[in-house]
């Protein structure tokens, strides 16, 4: 009897793990969200990914917008997310939902069976709770030590004040559980009794040293912009705290530090602006005709990371009598992904996410040069890269004349100087082509230019180049993912862009570079071209001497727990300067990209296998 018993469970047991593993298979085949798989009051499982996409940014969407309550002491507020300085990014949410077909078989039957609760975790920044509750509960009176401003025109020290603390650990862990859980619940805010530390007579011996230290020039900076902080004339700025430990022989009292709320303030004033930049989200879809339509550029945000920015400038501040006279600080930044919505037959196509995008620009072109950059770019705007495609620069740039948009740039060729269209192309070419490399596609064809050209230089440094001269030479590019591409580009002011939409396949990029050597210094020698069209004796200087050098970059792909590396060699020759003389305007040589033999005929679509014919849509 035991045996038959211990049968039947034996029996049960494995028609129960067959049935699992065939259920985990359909799972897999068809790429769902695993069992048992939360966000807030979301149950996501056995979804498809474009299901829980649109049900992810819903409900974020939402949470973020919704008002809910702050309160303290009896007083209510109704702020939202914003106001705290909180942004969710879908993106970053979807990315730890597990689907069965991106994961290994370990981890599809661990999470199955133990479940996944999806919960964001927002970053948050004291400062700016710490300036939503003054700017919130001005009322509430907040303690105090001594403190300097200016009275009547005098450096003065002014008396403690007793007052209140607001305790913020427990009100980080209300916005962290509110967060995590996308439901939103009043937040209370505590406060704590608190007796000053430091009074007028702990700062009076020490009033000399600090206020030359007020005076001491104070700057945060960002590349090349600078902001003067100017302590001096707002010596309340500076909160005094007592040290936690006993001091020793000549060592201060007290550590200084820029109050928060001041600091805050000061931020949203006077840079944030300059700096900071929300997320620009984008719309995709078809209309009535089949063009596919962009609604925004998917451009990403940048933040100020505020909590970081204040230790560094506190740090400094520390140091009494600092080494150097002027003290800079850089503003660290973060990236803000933007939001991108697709359509759902695009979706079906595999556009689902932004996964490259590529960015020059050409300040200081000509008029003629700018506007051929501009033509040339619409050109590629909204084509499909089916799976597996080569995709050609030149098959899909169609004929470049007069009648097809564009303008004569002068380019100095062996028969001499002479007008011809598309002056300037290879910037576009350039721009496709950093899509490609930062989307860590396959590069299937790609030339440098011979010299270095500045205007390629202006984003990124140099190295990362890509001319184009139909027919003998392309820029090409592989779609190796599983999906479509989806191609944007155009142009905003001197800056062109092209943004790739497709389906990640978890591949991460790493550049490294530009390391330059092998130095070479420009010939003396001078190259003149004679020009009919210039008065006799007439001479201009049409391209500066150019010294040579050898660029490296490493781009780095990790896909599956692997990384590649590929090396990015570059070599630019040494070229003398170029006079025109006699009469001609100025060309681009190098700088002038395609150029086109007047008897070319026009080109037509490449048939050649494996390479599809990439058609715009």
């Amino acid at each position: 009897m035991k045996t038959f018993v211990g049968f039947l469970v034996s029996l049960v047991l494995v028609i129960g793990l067959a049935s699992g593993a065939f259920a985990l298979d359909i799972l897999k085949s068809k790429n769902l969200s695993l069992p048992r798989t939360t966000l807030g009051s979301l149950n996501l499982s056995g979804m498809s990914k474009d299901k829980v996409r649109g049900l992810v940014r819903a409900k974020v969407k939402e949470f973020s917008e919704a008002n809910f309550q702050i309160a303290a002491r009896g007083i209510a507020k109704t702020i939202t997310l914003k106001d705290i300085g909180i942004t969710l990014n879908d993106a970053q949410i979807l990315e730890e939902i597990p689907f069965a077909g991106e994961i290994s078989n370990a981890e599809m039957l661990f999470w199955s069976f133990a479940g996944k609760r999806i919960m964001p975790k927002p970053i948050i920044e004291e400062t700016e709770i710490l300036r939503l509750i003054d700017e919130k509960f001005p009322d509430i009176p907040k303690a105090k030590n001594a403190y300097f401003e200016f009275k009547n025109k005098k450096l003065q020290l002014v008396e403690a004040k007793n007052g209140v603390m607001p305790n913020l650990e427990p009100l980080i862990y209300q916005i962290q559980n509110s967060v995590a859980f996308l439901e939103h619940s009043p937040l209370l805010v505590n406060f704590t009794e608190a007796e000053p530390t430091l009074f007028i007579k702990d700062l009076e011996p020490y009033k000399d040293p600090i206020a030359k230290r007020f005076s001491y020039p104070f700057k945060l900076v960002y590349e090349k912009d600078k902001w003067a902080v100017d302590f001096g004339k707002n010596p309340q700025w500076i909160v005094f705290e007592k040290k936690p430990y006993e001091v020793k022989n000549n060592e201060l009292p007290f550590v200084m530090q820029w109050g928060p709320v001041d600091f805050s303030n000061f931020l949203n004033e006077k840079i944030s602006k300059s700096l900071e930049q929300a997320p620009e989200s984008i719309k995709i879809w078809r209309d009535p005709n089949g063009k596919i339509i962009f609604e925004g550029n998917a451009n990403e945000g940048r933040a100020i990371e505020r909590d970081r920015l204040l230790a560094l400038v506190n740090m400094d501040l520390e140091q009494m009598a600092p080494a150097d006279p002027v003290q800079e600080v850089e503003i660290p930044l973060v990236v803000v992904p933007p939001k991108v919505d697709i359509s759902q037959d695009l979706q079906d196509l595999g556009i689902r996410e932004l996964v490259a995008v590529g960015h020059t620009a050409f300040a200081g072109s000509p008029a003629n040069r700018a506007h051929n950059i501009s033509v040339g770019i619409s050109k590629f705007n909204g084509l499909l890269i089916p799976p597996g495609a080569v995709f050609s620069f030149d098959d899909n740039l169609g004929f470049v004349d007069g009648s097809t948009g564009y303008r004569k740039e002068l380019v100095i060729k062996p028969e001499g100087t002479i007008p011809e269209f598309g002056g300037g192309l290879c910037q576009v070419s350039t721009t496709l082509y950093r899509a490609a490399i930062y989307g860590g596609f396959p590069i299937v064809d790609r030339t440098p230019h011979t010299y270095a050209v500045s205007y390629y230089s202006q984003i990124g440094g140099h190295g990362l180049d890509a001319t184009i001269y139909p027919p003998t030479r392309d820029m090409k590019f592989k779609n190796d993912t599983a999906g479509n591409l989806l191609i944007q580009s155009y142009v905003n002011g001197v800056d062109a862009y092209f943004k790739l939409y497709g389906m990640s396949d978890g591949r991460k990029i790493t550049m490294e570079g530009p390391y330059i050597s092998n130095r070479k210094s420009a010939p003396s020698e001078i190259i003149t071209v004679k020009d009919p069209t210039m008065k006799p004796g007439e001479k201009k200087q049409v391209e500066k001497p150019h010294g040579g050098f050898d660029v490296m970059w490493y781009r780095y792909i990790t896909k599956n727990g692997e990384t590649k590396k590929e090396d990015i060699f570059t070599r630019y020759q040494a070229t003398q300067a170029k006079f025109l003389t006699g009469d001609e305007l100025t060309p681009e040589g190098e700088n002038a990209g395609i150029v086109q033999p007047a008897n070319q005929e026009k080109p037509k679509p490449s048939t050649a296998k494996p390479e599809p014919i990439i058609k715009k849509n």
